[in-house]
């Protein structure tokens, strides 16, 4: 967003190969390799090959901390998000956690099955998220959030799983072409989203709304003249609006990758991510939740 069109192009078909709004898309689409050889072993005579050593006082110990700085709460991952940024966080009538639904939250749902856990999620403001990821309040965020050096000095981010950019969300009949259009123009952003920091670097006054729901409906009653967001959620806005379009202009939007962030220094929690991201890129799962939420009625 965020973070940081077209639906399958832009989706997730070429976006989640070549790995929300930044960084280096490339090395995300290479699964790791998982071959593992199988050392020889051999069994002391005096000793039966079932029989296990009992772990130290001092073991057990170490291996309960190490559980502990997974997760705030055993067996659970509790993920921070901001449900207001379809197709990847939406409130629904039934979601695949609670009522959370969209691609964040299936790849957040099977993260945590995979690992042999529970996946929870605390719904707040996007610009809470990293806050609440510092205090320890959740465990990892997924919103649609975009990597950037900024957010690497406060957080860790996982293997990026989508690439994305900022586009224009304009009327059919708006004469805003590019971006160096919308200096006359009224503007309105997401407050924390990418499409904010783009319109601020360019130096255009603009109006930030909590919710993209709202930005878009101020565009829709003619209050506004463009909204600047991310091109995934611009695909579902306009497909929910009639009489909107899309302007792209690859020249003042740079490609933005989304990535899951985890507090720093949680090692643990980060390699189980990464290990359940990198198999989804490589065996298509989220290219295949890309085309499920962006198709869906």
């Amino acid at each position: 967003m965020k973070k940081t069109t077209k639906v399958a192009a832009l989706m997730l078909a070429v976006a989640m190969m070549l790995t929300a709004c930044g960084g280096n898309a490339d090395q995300a689409a290479d699964a790791a390799d998982t071959g593992i050889a199988s050392p020889e072993a051999s069994t002391p005579d005096e000793a039966p090959a079932d029989t296990e050593t009992p772990a130290s006082d001092e073991e057990a110990s170490t291996d309960a901390e190490t559980t502990a700085a997974v997760t705030k709460t055993e067996g659970v991952i509790t993920f921070g998000t901001n449900a207001e940024f379809p197709p990847f966080e939406f409130v629904a009538s039934s979601g695949v956690i609670d009522q959370y639904d969209g691609i964040d939250m299936a790849i957040a749902k099977q993260i945590a099955e995979e690992n042999g856990m529970t996946a929870a999620v605390e719904n707040m403001e996007f610009d809470s998220l990293l806050v609440a990821l510092q205090n320890g309040q959740i465990d990892a965020a997924i919103a649609g959030m975009t990597v950037t050096e900024e957010r690497k000095e406060a957080v860790d981010f996982s293997t990026p799983y989508y690439t994305a950019t900022q586009v224009m969300i304009v009327k059919e009949d708006s004469d805003i072409a590019s971006a160096a259009d919308m200096a006359d123009k009224k503007i309105c952003v997401v407050q924390g989203y990418t499409g904010e920091v783009c319109v601020q670097d360019m130096g255009y006054p603009y109006e930030a709304f909590k919710k993209g729901t709202e930005a878009v409906m101020e565009l829709v009653n003619g209050k506004c003249d463009v909204v600047v967001i991310d091109s995934a959620t611009a695909q579902k806005y306009v497909g929910d609006n009639e009489g909107l379009k899309i302007v792209e202009d690859s020249e003042a939007f740079e490609s933005e990758e989304y990535a899951i962030a985890v507090q720093k220094g949680n090692t643990a929690l980060l390699d189980m991510i990464n290990t359940a991201i990198e198999a989804k890129l490589a065996d298509g799962t989220i290219s295949e939740l890309g085309v499920q939420y962006t198709e869906a009625e």
